[in-house]
Protein backbone atom coordinates (compact mmCIF):
# COMPACT_ATOMS: atom_id res chain seq x y z
CA UNK A 1 0.00 0.00 0.00
CA UNK A 2 1.13 3.20 -1.03
CA UNK A 3 0.45 6.37 1.37
CA UNK A 4 1.20 10.08 0.19
CA UNK A 5 1.68 12.97 2.82
CA UNK A 6 1.42 16.57 1.17
CA UNK A 7 2.17 19.68 2.84
CA UNK A 8 2.77 23.43 2.46
CA UNK A 9 3.79 26.60 3.95
CA UNK A 10 1.57 28.80 5.60
CA UNK A 11 2.33 32.90 5.73
CA UNK A 12 4.15 32.40 9.09
CA UNK A 13 6.65 30.00 6.78
CA UNK A 14 5.67 26.77 8.98
CA UNK A 15 5.15 23.64 7.24
CA UNK A 16 2.43 22.37 6.92
CA UNK A 17 1.48 18.59 6.59
CA UNK A 18 -2.14 19.04 4.71
CA UNK A 19 -3.02 15.50 4.90
CA UNK A 20 -1.92 11.62 4.04
CA UNK A 21 -3.89 8.84 2.15
CA UNK A 22 -4.43 5.88 0.99
CA UNK A 23 -6.89 6.48 -0.97
CA UNK A 24 -8.12 8.93 -4.21
CA UNK A 25 -11.72 9.65 -2.48
CA UNK A 26 -9.56 11.15 0.70
CA UNK A 27 -7.30 12.63 -1.30
CA UNK A 28 -9.21 14.51 -3.52
CA UNK A 29 -11.21 15.70 -0.42
CA UNK A 30 -7.68 17.28 0.81
CA UNK A 31 -7.28 18.95 -2.78
CA UNK A 32 -10.33 20.92 -2.14
CA UNK A 33 -9.45 22.26 0.97
CA UNK A 34 -5.84 23.24 -0.07
CA UNK A 35 -3.72 24.95 -2.90
CA UNK A 36 -0.69 23.15 -3.01
CA UNK A 37 2.72 24.73 -3.73
CA UNK A 38 5.64 23.11 -5.63
CA UNK A 39 7.27 20.36 -3.86
CA UNK A 40 4.67 19.53 -1.83
CA UNK A 41 4.73 15.97 -1.50
CA UNK A 42 7.40 15.44 1.02
CA UNK A 43 7.24 12.35 2.08
CA UNK A 44 6.11 8.62 0.91
CA UNK A 45 5.41 5.09 2.65
CA UNK A 46 5.61 1.95 1.49
CA UNK A 47 3.56 -0.57 3.00
CA UNK A 48 3.74 1.63 6.67
CA UNK A 49 6.88 0.12 7.32
CA UNK A 50 10.02 1.85 5.33
CA UNK A 51 9.30 5.61 6.12
CA UNK A 52 11.30 8.35 4.04
CA UNK A 53 11.34 12.06 6.20
CA UNK A 54 12.38 14.33 4.03
CA UNK A 55 11.42 17.54 1.70
CA UNK A 56 12.66 17.29 -1.78
CA UNK A 57 13.61 20.62 -3.45
CA UNK A 58 13.73 19.80 -7.17
CA UNK A 59 12.86 17.23 -9.57
CA UNK A 60 15.42 15.03 -9.22
CA UNK A 61 15.28 14.72 -5.40
CA UNK A 62 11.66 13.84 -5.92
CA UNK A 63 12.27 10.90 -8.55
CA UNK A 64 15.19 9.49 -6.52
CA UNK A 65 12.58 9.25 -3.49
CA UNK A 66 10.21 7.55 -5.78
CA UNK A 67 12.79 5.33 -7.20
CA UNK A 68 13.75 4.28 -3.23
CA UNK A 69 10.35 2.50 -3.45
CA UNK A 70 10.65 0.80 -6.95
CA UNK A 71 8.42 3.07 -8.62
CA UNK A 72 8.32 2.58 -12.22
CA UNK A 73 10.04 5.86 -13.48
CA UNK A 74 7.43 7.99 -15.15
CA UNK A 75 9.17 7.92 -18.76
CA UNK A 76 7.20 4.39 -18.83
CA UNK A 77 3.57 6.54 -18.91
CA UNK A 78 5.59 9.18 -20.91
CA UNK A 79 5.03 12.07 -18.09
CA UNK A 80 7.28 14.84 -18.57
CA UNK A 81 8.87 15.25 -15.18
CA UNK A 82 7.49 18.49 -13.45
CA UNK A 83 5.83 19.14 -10.62
CA UNK A 84 2.80 18.93 -11.50
CA UNK A 85 3.18 15.82 -13.69
CA UNK A 86 5.12 14.17 -11.11
CA UNK A 87 2.24 14.47 -8.63
CA UNK A 88 -0.02 13.03 -11.58
CA UNK A 89 2.25 10.31 -11.87
CA UNK A 90 1.49 9.30 -8.56
CA UNK A 91 -1.87 9.36 -8.87
CA UNK A 92 -1.65 7.28 -11.82
CA UNK A 93 0.24 5.06 -10.14
CA UNK A 94 -2.30 4.31 -7.17
CA UNK A 95 -4.78 3.35 -10.20
CA UNK A 96 -2.92 1.06 -12.24
CA UNK A 97 -1.93 -0.55 -8.75
CA UNK A 98 -5.34 -0.33 -7.56
CA UNK A 99 -4.59 1.03 -4.01
CA UNK A 100 -7.58 2.61 -3.39
CA UNK A 101 -9.17 2.91 -0.03
CA UNK A 102 -12.49 4.62 0.39
CA UNK A 103 -13.85 3.52 4.19
CA UNK A 104 -11.48 5.07 6.60
CA UNK A 105 -12.44 4.60 10.65
CA UNK A 106 -12.55 7.41 13.02
CA UNK A 107 -9.10 5.27 14.32
CA UNK A 108 -7.54 5.55 11.32
CA UNK A 109 -7.70 9.54 10.74
CA UNK A 110 -4.31 11.19 10.71
CA UNK A 111 -4.74 14.59 11.66
CA UNK A 112 -3.02 17.55 9.97
CA UNK A 113 0.02 18.70 12.18
CA UNK A 114 1.89 21.93 11.97
CA UNK A 115 5.73 21.23 11.82
CA UNK A 116 7.07 24.85 13.39
CA UNK A 117 10.13 26.53 12.04
CA UNK A 118 12.58 27.78 14.96
CA UNK A 119 12.60 30.99 13.95
CA UNK A 120 8.62 31.19 13.97
CA UNK A 121 7.13 31.66 17.20
CA UNK A 122 3.38 33.89 18.59
CA UNK A 123 2.99 34.65 22.13
CA UNK A 124 -0.85 32.60 21.80
CA UNK A 125 -2.45 35.57 20.88
CA UNK A 126 -5.03 35.90 17.97
CA UNK A 127 -5.90 39.22 16.58
CA UNK A 128 -9.63 38.41 15.10
CA UNK A 129 -9.65 42.13 12.80
CA UNK A 130 -13.20 40.37 10.79
CA UNK A 131 -15.69 39.22 13.62
CA UNK A 132 -18.12 38.29 11.79
CA UNK A 133 -16.59 36.41 9.15
CA UNK A 134 -14.51 34.57 11.84
CA UNK A 135 -17.66 33.40 13.53
CA UNK A 136 -18.90 31.62 10.33
CA UNK A 137 -15.53 29.86 9.36
CA UNK A 138 -15.24 28.49 12.84
CA UNK A 139 -18.78 27.59 13.56
CA UNK A 140 -20.26 26.95 9.76
CA UNK A 141 -17.06 25.50 7.25
CA UNK A 142 -15.31 23.63 10.19
CA UNK A 143 -17.31 20.53 8.92
CA UNK A 144 -17.32 17.49 11.24
CA UNK A 145 -15.08 15.52 8.28
CA UNK A 146 -12.72 18.24 7.98
CA UNK A 147 -12.17 18.73 11.72
CA UNK A 148 -11.54 14.68 11.84
CA UNK A 149 -8.47 15.98 10.47
CA UNK A 150 -7.37 19.29 12.11
CA UNK A 151 -5.71 19.39 16.18
CA UNK A 152 -7.99 18.77 18.23
CA UNK A 153 -10.40 21.10 20.12
CA UNK A 154 -8.77 23.63 17.72
CA UNK A 155 -12.11 26.17 17.56
CA UNK A 156 -11.37 25.89 21.50
CA UNK A 157 -8.07 27.13 21.28
CA UNK A 158 -8.62 29.47 18.52
CA UNK A 159 -11.16 31.40 20.74
CA UNK A 160 -9.12 31.17 24.02
CA UNK A 161 -6.47 32.61 22.00
CA UNK A 162 -8.89 35.31 20.76
CA UNK A 163 -10.15 36.52 24.04
CA UNK A 164 -6.34 36.58 25.63
CA UNK A 165 -5.77 38.79 23.03
CA UNK A 166 -8.64 41.24 24.18
CA UNK A 167 -7.66 40.89 27.15
CA UNK A 168 -4.52 41.70 26.47
CA UNK A 169 -5.59 44.89 25.03
CA UNK A 170 -7.93 45.73 27.42
CA UNK A 171 -10.95 46.23 25.53
CA UNK A 172 -13.32 44.52 27.33
CA UNK A 173 -15.87 45.73 24.32
CA UNK A 174 -13.92 43.85 22.10
CA UNK A 175 -14.30 40.51 23.62
CA UNK A 176 -17.58 40.53 24.18
CA UNK A 177 -18.68 41.46 21.02
CA UNK A 178 -16.63 38.76 20.14
CA UNK A 179 -17.78 36.12 22.40
CA UNK A 180 -21.82 37.08 21.41
CA UNK A 181 -21.13 37.33 17.69
CA UNK A 182 -19.63 33.71 18.18
CA UNK A 183 -22.16 32.15 20.56
CA UNK A 184 -25.35 33.51 18.58
CA UNK A 185 -24.17 31.55 15.62
CA UNK A 186 -23.27 28.72 17.44
CA UNK A 187 -26.94 28.63 19.22
CA UNK A 188 -28.47 28.53 16.01
CA UNK A 189 -26.46 25.74 14.79
CA UNK A 190 -26.96 24.04 17.89
CA UNK A 191 -30.73 24.37 17.86
CA UNK A 192 -31.02 23.08 14.42
CA UNK A 193 -29.32 20.12 14.52
CA UNK A 194 -29.69 16.79 14.51
CA UNK A 195 -26.55 15.13 13.41
CA UNK A 196 -24.66 13.02 15.87
CA UNK A 197 -20.97 14.27 14.39
CA UNK A 198 -21.99 17.93 14.58
CA UNK A 199 -23.50 18.09 18.21
CA UNK A 200 -20.45 15.27 19.45
CA UNK A 201 -18.07 18.26 17.66
CA UNK A 202 -19.63 21.05 19.23
CA UNK A 203 -20.43 19.38 22.74
CA UNK A 204 -16.46 18.88 22.71
CA UNK A 205 -15.24 22.15 22.17
CA UNK A 206 -17.70 23.88 24.52
CA UNK A 207 -16.47 21.81 27.35
CA UNK A 208 -12.90 22.16 26.40
CA UNK A 209 -13.33 26.33 25.79
CA UNK A 210 -15.25 25.94 29.33
CA UNK A 211 -12.58 23.99 31.17
CA UNK A 212 -9.90 26.66 29.34
CA UNK A 213 -11.77 29.81 30.74
CA UNK A 214 -11.26 27.87 34.39
CA UNK A 215 -7.71 26.88 34.13
CA UNK A 216 -6.26 30.52 32.47
CA UNK A 217 -9.02 32.48 34.58
CA UNK A 218 -7.08 35.02 37.34
CA UNK A 219 -9.11 33.37 39.71
CA UNK A 220 -7.81 32.28 42.78
CA UNK A 221 -8.79 28.30 42.78
CA UNK A 222 -5.98 25.95 42.89
CA UNK A 223 -7.49 22.93 41.32
CA UNK A 224 -7.82 24.59 37.84
CA UNK A 225 -4.03 26.28 38.79
CA UNK A 226 -2.20 23.48 40.23
CA UNK A 227 -1.17 21.52 37.23
CA UNK A 228 -0.21 24.37 34.77
CA UNK A 229 3.30 25.25 33.50
CA UNK A 230 5.29 28.30 34.09
CA UNK A 231 4.23 29.14 30.88
CA UNK A 232 0.80 28.38 31.24
CA UNK A 233 -0.02 30.67 34.22
CA UNK A 234 2.29 33.74 32.21
CA UNK A 235 -0.77 32.90 29.70
CA UNK A 236 -3.82 33.80 32.44
CA UNK A 237 -6.19 36.32 32.09
CA UNK A 238 -5.06 39.54 33.60
CA UNK A 239 -7.67 42.12 33.50
CA UNK A 240 -11.19 41.01 33.26
CA UNK A 241 -13.34 38.19 35.16
CA UNK A 242 -13.98 35.12 31.79
CA UNK A 243 -16.77 34.11 34.71
CA UNK A 244 -19.82 35.70 33.13
CA UNK A 245 -18.75 33.83 29.92
CA UNK A 246 -18.01 30.72 31.09
CA UNK A 247 -22.53 31.46 32.46
CA UNK A 248 -23.21 31.30 28.97
CA UNK A 249 -20.72 28.15 28.15
CA UNK A 250 -22.41 26.53 30.34
CA UNK A 251 -25.91 27.20 29.26
CA UNK A 252 -24.46 26.26 25.64
CA UNK A 253 -22.86 22.92 26.66
CA UNK A 254 -26.14 21.35 28.78
CA UNK A 255 -28.45 22.75 25.19
CA UNK A 256 -25.99 20.58 23.34
CA UNK A 257 -25.41 18.06 25.61
CA UNK A 258 -29.12 17.84 25.17
CA UNK A 259 -29.36 17.79 21.77
CA UNK A 260 -26.90 15.34 21.10
CA UNK A 261 -28.22 12.82 23.77
CA UNK A 262 -32.35 13.25 22.74
CA UNK A 263 -32.20 14.01 18.93
CA UNK A 264 -29.00 12.31 17.44
CA UNK A 265 -28.86 9.36 19.84
CA UNK A 266 -31.85 8.21 21.82
CA UNK A 267 -34.02 7.74 18.63
CA UNK A 268 -31.25 5.18 17.32
CA UNK A 269 -29.79 3.41 20.33
CA UNK A 270 -32.84 3.00 22.74
CA UNK A 271 -34.93 0.56 19.89
CA UNK A 272 -32.17 -1.75 20.12
CA UNK A 273 -31.70 -1.93 24.32
CA UNK A 274 -34.47 -4.90 24.54
CA UNK A 275 -33.47 -7.24 21.45
CA UNK A 276 -29.63 -6.57 22.23
CA UNK A 277 -30.05 -7.19 26.16
CA UNK A 278 -33.72 -9.10 26.86
CA UNK A 279 -34.08 -10.83 23.06
CA UNK A 280 -31.09 -12.17 21.94
CA UNK A 281 -29.52 -15.33 22.35
CA UNK A 282 -26.17 -16.75 22.07
CA UNK A 283 -25.09 -18.73 18.98
CA UNK A 284 -25.17 -21.95 21.34
CA UNK A 285 -28.66 -21.74 22.09
CA UNK A 286 -30.35 -20.27 18.62
CA UNK A 287 -28.37 -23.71 17.52
CA UNK A 288 -30.18 -26.34 19.12
CA UNK A 289 -33.80 -24.21 19.09
CA UNK A 290 -34.43 -26.21 15.72
CA UNK A 291 -38.33 -24.86 15.39
CA UNK A 292 -36.77 -21.12 14.82
CA UNK A 293 -36.60 -19.73 11.46
CA UNK A 294 -33.46 -19.26 9.76
CA UNK A 295 -34.26 -14.70 9.73
CA UNK A 296 -35.26 -14.58 13.45
CA UNK A 297 -32.39 -16.40 14.22
CA UNK A 298 -29.81 -14.40 12.02
CA UNK A 299 -31.24 -10.91 13.83
CA UNK A 300 -31.28 -12.47 17.14
CA UNK A 301 -27.61 -12.84 16.56
CA UNK A 302 -27.45 -9.43 15.43
CA UNK A 303 -29.37 -7.54 18.05
CA UNK A 304 -26.06 -7.71 20.63
CA UNK A 305 -23.55 -7.01 18.08
CA UNK A 306 -26.08 -3.75 16.97
CA UNK A 307 -26.51 -2.51 20.18
CA UNK A 308 -22.40 -2.67 21.04
CA UNK A 309 -21.48 -1.34 17.65
CA UNK A 310 -23.71 2.11 18.40
CA UNK A 311 -21.89 1.84 21.56
CA UNK A 312 -18.66 1.63 19.68
CA UNK A 313 -19.75 4.63 16.97
CA UNK A 314 -20.38 7.08 19.87
CA UNK A 315 -17.05 6.39 21.98
CA UNK A 316 -15.18 6.71 18.77
CA UNK A 317 -16.58 10.07 17.59
CA UNK A 318 -16.22 11.74 21.06
CA UNK A 319 -12.71 10.27 20.81
CA UNK A 320 -11.66 11.65 17.30
CA UNK A 321 -13.45 14.92 18.17
CA UNK A 322 -11.27 15.45 21.24
CA UNK A 323 -13.37 13.97 23.97
CA UNK A 324 -11.63 14.38 27.67
CA UNK A 325 -12.53 11.53 30.29
CA UNK A 326 -15.10 13.36 31.88
CA UNK A 327 -17.47 13.76 29.04
CA UNK A 328 -16.86 10.63 27.32
CA UNK A 329 -18.03 8.97 30.69
CA UNK A 330 -21.07 11.39 31.09
CA UNK A 331 -22.28 10.34 27.69
CA UNK A 332 -21.45 6.85 27.66
CA UNK A 333 -22.76 6.66 31.32
CA UNK A 334 -26.24 8.07 30.73
CA UNK A 335 -26.47 5.41 27.63
CA UNK A 336 -26.03 2.37 30.33
CA UNK A 337 -28.32 4.01 32.42
CA UNK A 338 -30.94 3.89 29.77
CA UNK A 339 -29.99 0.30 29.25
CA UNK A 340 -30.37 -0.75 32.70
CA UNK A 341 -33.94 1.80 33.06
CA UNK A 342 -35.30 0.56 29.36
CA UNK A 343 -34.33 -3.74 30.11
CA UNK A 344 -35.02 -3.45 33.87
CA UNK A 345 -39.01 -1.68 32.75
CA UNK A 346 -39.56 -4.59 30.55
CA UNK A 347 -38.02 -7.01 32.31
CA UNK A 348 -40.36 -6.58 35.88
CA UNK A 349 -44.15 -6.78 33.88
CA UNK A 350 -42.51 -9.87 31.15
CA UNK A 351 -43.20 -12.90 32.64
CA UNK A 352 -41.42 -14.89 29.50
CA UNK A 353 -38.35 -13.18 30.94
CA UNK A 354 -38.62 -13.89 34.37
CA UNK A 355 -37.10 -17.74 34.73
CA UNK A 356 -34.06 -18.94 35.27
CA UNK A 357 -33.06 -19.81 31.67
CA UNK A 358 -33.66 -16.15 30.27
CA UNK A 359 -31.56 -14.72 33.44
CA UNK A 360 -28.34 -16.99 32.97
CA UNK A 361 -29.28 -15.18 29.14
CA UNK A 362 -29.81 -11.93 30.14
CA UNK A 363 -26.74 -12.17 32.29
CA UNK A 364 -24.41 -12.95 29.74
CA UNK A 365 -25.84 -10.43 27.62
CA UNK A 366 -24.62 -7.39 30.12
CA UNK A 367 -21.51 -9.01 30.88
CA UNK A 368 -20.75 -8.40 27.50
CA UNK A 369 -21.39 -4.92 27.78
CA UNK A 370 -19.34 -4.77 30.89
CA UNK A 371 -16.72 -6.05 28.97
CA UNK A 372 -17.20 -3.49 26.12
CA UNK A 373 -17.09 -0.53 28.75
CA UNK A 374 -13.83 -2.14 30.80
CA UNK A 375 -11.90 -2.45 27.21
CA UNK A 376 -12.64 1.45 26.70
CA UNK A 377 -11.47 2.29 29.89
CA UNK A 378 -14.87 3.09 31.47
CA UNK A 379 -15.30 0.22 34.53
CA UNK A 380 -17.20 3.01 36.51
CA UNK A 381 -19.75 2.93 33.69
CA UNK A 382 -20.04 -0.66 34.73
CA UNK A 383 -22.41 0.78 38.12
CA UNK A 384 -25.17 1.79 36.18
CA UNK A 385 -26.40 -1.72 34.69
CA UNK A 386 -25.73 -3.29 38.42
CA UNK A 387 -29.81 -3.18 39.13
CA UNK A 388 -30.01 -4.99 35.75
CA UNK A 389 -27.23 -7.78 37.11
CA UNK A 390 -28.82 -8.07 40.51
CA UNK A 391 -32.41 -8.94 39.00
CA UNK A 392 -30.67 -11.66 37.10
CA UNK A 393 -28.96 -13.04 40.44
CA UNK A 394 -32.57 -12.88 42.20
CA UNK A 395 -34.36 -14.78 39.80
CA UNK A 396 -31.35 -17.54 40.04
CA UNK A 397 -31.78 -17.57 43.68
CA UNK A 398 -32.95 -19.74 45.54
CA UNK A 399 -36.46 -18.87 46.72
CA UNK A 400 -37.73 -19.88 50.19
CA UNK A 401 -38.09 -18.92 53.70
CA UNK A 402 -34.73 -19.73 54.31
CA UNK A 403 -32.96 -17.39 51.83
CA UNK A 404 -34.89 -14.23 52.80
CA UNK A 405 -31.71 -12.72 54.13
CA UNK A 406 -30.34 -13.52 51.22
CA UNK A 407 -32.99 -12.08 48.68
CA UNK A 408 -33.21 -8.91 50.95
CA UNK A 409 -29.70 -8.43 51.60
CA UNK A 410 -26.59 -7.28 49.35
CA UNK A 411 -27.30 -8.97 46.45
CA UNK A 412 -30.56 -6.76 45.82
CA UNK A 413 -29.00 -3.72 47.02
CA UNK A 414 -29.29 -1.60 44.13
CA UNK A 415 -33.18 -2.82 43.35
CA UNK A 416 -35.97 -0.64 45.37
CA UNK A 417 -38.68 -2.69 47.11
CA UNK A 418 -41.06 -2.76 44.73
CA UNK A 419 -38.88 -3.66 42.06
CA UNK A 420 -37.55 -7.04 43.98
CA UNK A 421 -41.46 -7.61 44.43
CA UNK A 422 -42.57 -7.12 40.59
CA UNK A 423 -39.88 -9.26 39.58
CA UNK A 424 -40.78 -12.31 41.94
CA UNK A 425 -44.40 -11.99 41.25
CA UNK A 426 -43.57 -12.62 37.42
CA UNK A 427 -41.43 -15.12 38.04
CA UNK A 428 -42.07 -18.78 35.97
CA UNK A 429 -40.85 -21.57 37.42
CA UNK A 430 -39.02 -23.42 34.79
CA UNK A 431 -38.91 -26.74 36.27
CA UNK A 432 -42.21 -28.43 36.42
CA UNK A 433 -41.95 -29.87 39.92
CA UNK A 434 -40.86 -25.86 41.38
CA UNK A 435 -44.02 -24.35 42.26
CA UNK A 436 -44.93 -20.58 41.88
CA UNK A 437 -44.42 -18.79 44.70
CA UNK A 438 -47.34 -17.77 47.05
CA UNK A 439 -48.56 -14.83 48.41
CA UNK A 440 -47.39 -15.27 51.92
CA UNK A 441 -43.65 -15.50 50.76
CA UNK A 442 -43.76 -12.10 48.87
CA UNK A 443 -45.88 -10.45 51.58
CA UNK A 444 -42.67 -11.14 53.65
CA UNK A 445 -40.38 -10.28 51.04
CA UNK A 446 -41.93 -7.19 51.16
CA UNK A 447 -41.82 -6.63 55.02
CA UNK A 448 -38.11 -7.76 55.08
CA UNK A 449 -37.21 -4.92 51.85
CA UNK A 450 -39.41 -2.40 54.18
CA UNK A 451 -37.27 -2.79 57.06
CA UNK A 452 -34.05 -2.68 55.03
CA UNK A 453 -35.55 0.58 53.50
CA UNK A 454 -36.23 2.35 56.64
CA UNK A 455 -32.31 0.75 58.09
CA UNK A 456 -30.60 2.73 55.33
CA UNK A 457 -32.73 5.50 55.81
CA UNK A 458 -34.13 5.85 52.45
CA UNK A 459 -36.43 8.00 51.40
CA UNK A 460 -40.09 7.40 51.12
CA UNK A 461 -40.09 7.79 46.71
CA UNK A 462 -37.39 5.32 46.81
CA UNK A 463 -39.56 2.97 48.86
CA UNK A 464 -42.61 3.12 46.80
CA UNK A 465 -41.04 3.79 43.15
CA UNK A 466 -41.11 0.93 40.72
CA UNK A 467 -41.01 2.09 37.33
CA UNK A 468 -37.35 3.40 36.22
CA UNK A 469 -36.78 6.79 34.87
CA UNK A 470 -36.49 5.33 30.78
CA UNK A 471 -34.73 7.66 29.05
CA UNK A 472 -34.79 10.60 31.57
CA UNK A 473 -31.91 13.21 31.30
CA UNK A 474 -30.59 14.50 33.90
CA UNK A 475 -28.41 17.77 33.06
CA UNK A 476 -24.38 17.99 31.86
CA UNK A 477 -22.23 17.72 35.26
CA UNK A 478 -20.20 21.19 34.40
CA UNK A 479 -18.48 20.75 37.92
CA UNK A 480 -15.68 18.58 37.15
CA UNK A 481 -12.55 20.13 36.05
CA UNK A 482 -10.25 18.77 33.03
CA UNK A 483 -7.22 19.96 32.89
CA UNK A 484 -5.47 20.67 28.87
CA UNK A 485 -1.86 20.41 28.36
CA UNK A 486 -1.91 21.88 24.82
CA UNK A 487 0.82 23.93 24.24
CA UNK A 488 -1.05 27.33 23.27
CA UNK A 489 2.27 28.89 21.13
CA UNK A 490 1.85 26.14 19.08
CA UNK A 491 -1.39 26.74 17.40
CA UNK A 492 -2.06 27.51 13.75
CA UNK A 493 -4.61 28.42 11.40
CA UNK A 494 -4.75 25.86 8.89
CA UNK A 495 -4.78 27.26 5.56
CA UNK A 496 -7.81 25.32 4.30
CA UNK A 497 -9.86 27.18 6.70
CA UNK A 498 -8.99 30.28 5.02
CA UNK A 499 -8.73 32.54 7.94
CA UNK A 500 -5.60 34.35 7.29
CA UNK A 501 -8.10 37.06 5.48
CA UNK A 502 -9.91 36.94 8.94
CA UNK A 503 -7.54 36.82 11.98
CA UNK A 504 -3.78 36.54 12.69
CA UNK A 505 -1.01 35.01 15.09
CA UNK A 506 0.71 37.42 17.12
Amino acid sequence: MYVIALGTTNRNGQWLIVGRTDGLVRFATLLRCQQFSPFAVFYLLHDRKNTVHTTPTNNSQLLMLLLSFSLPPPSIYDFPFSWRNSFYFILFHLIVLGKESQNTSDEEIIRLEAFQKDSVTHNAFLDVYNVPEFARIIVCELKPPLARLLTKNLPAYLLLAAFRHQDEKHDETALTGLFSSVHLVLKDTISRSHDLDLLALWLINLWRLFNLLRQYSGEDNAEWHVANTETQNSYRFKAYDVAPIRDQLKLRIEECYNSLMKKAIEHVFCPKIVPGILQHESSSDLMTAGQESRGRADSQRKSLNDLLAFLDTVHSKLKTYGGDEILVKQVIGQMANWMCALALNHMMFRRELCNFEKAIQIKHNVTEIQNWLNSKGLPDCREHLEPLVQACHLLQSRKDASNLDTLCGEMTSRLKPRQVVAILQHYDPSDEMEDGLSADFLIEIQKKLNQRAIANGDPLEDKNALIMMGTYLPPFNTQPFSYSDFPLETLSLPSCLHMQSVCRLL
